[in-house]
């Protein structure tokens, strides 16, 4: 049996801009293959693999007086696959 568990949540109204600087953060992260985030339950910091799957989403809905659009980025790994071969 899989445990599976959140190990950072972040769901809150930000300024575009400050989203981008949180975004920013990301993405140096990224860069060196670690990302680190201050939870509900202290520090998390997570070791990233050489490859992983970027799934973008850019959805919308209109209705008559308002519309909804939604961005959603997600990048996925499984450890098994962080060892590419080099052939």
């Amino acid at each position: 049996m899989s445990d599976k568990s959140d190990l950072f949540h972040c769901d809150e109204k930000l300024l575009t801009y400050d989203a981008a600087v949180v975004l920013e953060k990301i993405v140096d992260g990224l860069r060196q293959r670690k990302l680190v985030a201050n939870g509900e339950n202290g520090p998390v910091c997570i070791d990233l693999p050489l490859l992983a799957n970027l799934e973008i989403e850019f959805k919308e809905k209109i209705k008559p007086g308002k519309s909804k659009r939604k961005l959603s980025i997600e990048l996925a790994w499984k450890e098994e696959e962080e060892k590419p071969s080099l052939d």
